[in-house]
């Protein structure tokens, strides 16, 4: 929008004369390049005046046009939270820190949403989950208020972390009572106890308004004691403590045995979840005897402190079916990887997540594929969760398929016969790694990266800096349940270790949007869904009937009105035009709202009366076709139920999104619930009112 006539709406605005700015509005609306500005001003005006409908119906429309525009995002979700809506405006604030983890200001609204609508122990709960990792002092100064406004808290807060380089224990503590007294803390390990205070600045506590005369921590631990516990007087340990003060890790020298004449080392890292991962495990042993290559399974346990799984594994220990490899306090992915690759530095490894699933020669096909070429790094099987690898679409957390449906995918998989394909980067689920490759690359960067987040990205990318090749084994698929979604919590971990990567790899990103969009696994995955629908036999299943519609009569006229119909019909077309055109003129204005894809979408949304239902992330369409006023769900097709036209669709999207639906009584569509399209005749030209 050119700067003279933005400056002109806000003049307008600021001087109260709104007639002048709709005006001005309007005339920027018409405009191409110069509408996404105004559906912001629209819906910042709509936002003063308290018309949070409208307020949300512009503002989720520009935010969807500007995605990355976090400034959007935080009008959308202060309109949410000004309107009382606190379980969409939470969803909504979640999904965005997933996208931009680290922008203050949408941290600072999603930490006084959850203080409006959550109670203050699960607000703590998450605090502490996160303050490790805030780093802003300003929100820093907003949770620890929090914390403190609530009497029962433990008001005794701190964090500390362990400097493998330096052995030193570093970190911050205040006493949220009394913050002007540095707070008394002990190291513990074994039978030594070390007495400490907190007297050191800490900078990011002063930043955050505390005394800038103590609250740091900086403590030499004697000597790298392993499990060491950091606990306030009163008991309560600080964040991230018990802190492995373990050694630097140092890579062990190449071994001169040839890998591949050695077992493989599948290496299975457990910290918690009896049932998945004894379920993995039981995958492996079971399929044990399918492979040929010699392998071991080495369960790395990283303190676990689920009793019932640790002891579940010494069992199988004790029986011979696992090498159990047991942690005396919780490193974190990174070391606790780096240690079991270096258990035997002869061998291949092949990382296996606790909640994966394996079936078949899973392993001789990964084995097979990884050894096609001497310059191949690294080898990624198909999922239905695993980022580049996914099926069946790349980059989506598709729910873990269940046993019978993994062994026909696997199946189907190493039937397909398909040619692996070169990716950018792995992914760590399920990652094979050649000896060599890990010998002349390095280990994984347990200096830098923080808990785990990006590791096989930035070895993948130091690989292929040293001319090794990744690929993705088109043949193998191996279930993977992982985190179908996440939290600010581990968004922000991503993040900063992401920063950390672009810095290295500034081409990176650019290599990966590329190789996104040339797409070279969809013809592998094209090929697979195909043989998959060739062997399932059809069955001709008769159409159901539809639940009746509950939904009660609404005040009209509302401000929204679902388009329920498919228009897959010219007729049915031609007269949602007709309406959208007589609607776009009437004053108050009623916006029909399209949920399908259509060939009729470029016609009725130049009519101004019709919009596309906003695509949020971190809301539903029934969430948000609430929050666009929506009261109720309208089809036009008048045709009668007969042998070839069963008119379920307008129901079913209905009932889909608990809306009442209108419909023509010549439809019949009344004895399923639905009101007669002559309760609307005041608000419908007449050529509609059939």
């Amino acid at each position: 929008m050119p700067p003279s006539l933005s400056a002109q709406i806000q003049s307008h605005f600021k001087k109260g004369d709104i007639e002048s700015a709709q005006a001005a509005l309007a005339l920027a609306l018409q405009t191409p390049g110069y509408r996404n500005e105004a559906l912001i001003w629209q819906g910042v005006a709509a936002l003063r005046e308290g018309r949070q409908v409208d307020a949300f119906l512009h503002l989720a429309r520009a935010s969807e046009r500007l995605p990355q525009r976090t400034d959007l995002k935080l009008l959308l979700g202060r309109g949410l939270q000004q309107s009382g809506q606190s379980e969409p405006a939470e969803g909504f604030l979640r999904a965005a820190l997933q996208r931009f983890p680290a922008d203050p200001p949408l941290r600072r609204l999603y930490w006084s949403t959850l203080q409006a609508s959550r109670p203050h122990a699960e607000i703590a709960a998450q605090i502490r989950a996160q303050l490790a990792d805030i780093r802003d002092p300003t929100e820093l100064q907003q949770v620890l208020q929090i914390l403190a406004d609530e009497p029962a808290t433990e008001l005794l807060v701190g964090v500390v972390r362990y400097d493998a380089a330096r052995n030193l224990v570093t970190g911050w503590a205040v006493d949220l009572k009394n913050p002007e007294r540095p707070p008394r803390f002990q190291l513990a390990t074994g039978q030594v106890r070390l007495e400490c205070l907190a007297n050191t600045p800490s900078p990011l506590l002063t930043q955050a308004g505390f005394p800038a005369s103590h609250g740091g921590i900086l403590v030499r631990p004697p000597q790298p004691p392993g499990a060491l516990r950091v606990s306030f007087t009163t008991g309560a340990e600080l964040i991230g403590s018990p802190l492995a003060a373990v050694a630097p890790f140092t890579p062990p020298p190449p071994s001169e045995q040839d890998p591949f004449r050695q077992p493989v080392d599948v290496l299975v890292p457990v910290f918690k979840g009896i049932d998945i991962t004894l379920a993995c495990l039981d995958s492996l042993l079971r399929h044990k005897r399918d492979n040929r290559t010699p392998h071991r399974i080495v369960v790395l346990d990283d303190a676990c402190p689920e009793p019932q799984l640790a002891q579940a594994l010494e069992n199988l220990a004790r029986r011979g079916r696992i090498e159990l490899v047991r942690r005396s306090a919780n490193l974190g992915f990174i070391r606790n990887m780096n240690r079991g690759m270096a258990l035997h530095p002869e061998r291949d490894v092949a990382w296996l997540n606790a909640d994966t699933r394996v079936h078949g020669d899973w392993l001789d096909r990964l084995r097979a594929v990884a050894y096609q070429a001497e310059d191949i790094a690294s080898v990624t099987p198909f999922t239905n969760n695993g980022e580049l690898m996914s099926f069946p679409e790349s980059r989506i957390a598709h729910p873990m398929p269940d046993p019978q449906a993994h062994a026909r995918l696997d199946r189907a998989a190493r039937q397909s016969g398909c040619a692996p394909v070169e990716l950018e980067v792995g992914c760590g689920f399920c990652f094979y790694i050649k000896r060599r490759a890990l010998d002349a690359v390095g280990y994984l960067d347990e200096e830098t990266l923080q808990r785990g987040y990006g590791e096989e990205t930035d070895w993948c990318l130091r690989a292929r800096r040293l001319g090794w090749r990744h690929l993705g084994a088109t043949n193998v698929f191996v279930a993977h349940s992982g985190g179908h979604s996440f939290g600010p919590e581990k968004a922000l971990r991503v993040h900063q270790n992401n920063a950390i990567l672009r810095r290295r790899y500034p081409d990176a990103e650019r290599r990966f949007d590329a190789f996104v969009a040339r797409d070279p696994l969809r013809p592998t995955r094209e090929a697979l869904q195909q043989l998959l629908a060739a062997q399932e036999r059809p069955t001709e299943a008769p159409t159901p009937p539809p639940t009746p519609l509950t939904a009660s009569r609404p005040p009209l006229p509302g401000r929204c009105w679902l388009i329920a119909d498919p228009l897959d019909r010219p007729e049915i077309g031609e007269r949602w035009l007709r309406l959208a055109r007589h609607l776009a003129r009437q004053q108050p204005a009623i916006t029909l709202l399209l949920a399908e894809d259509t060939p009729w979408e470029t016609q009725l949304l130049a009519t101004d009366g019709v919009s596309r239902l906003p695509r949020i992330d971190g809301l539903d369409a029934r969430q948000t076709l609430e929050l666009c006023g929506t009261v109720l769900a309208l089809t036009l097709d008048a045709t009668p139920e007969t042998v070839t036209h069963v008119p379920y669709h307008a129901l079913q999207a209905a009932q889909r999104h608990r809306l009442p639906l209108f419909a023509p009584e010549a439809a019949g569509l009344e004895r399923f619930g639905a009101f007669g399209l002559h309760e609307l005749h005041p608000y419908l030209p007449k050529e509609v009112q059939a």
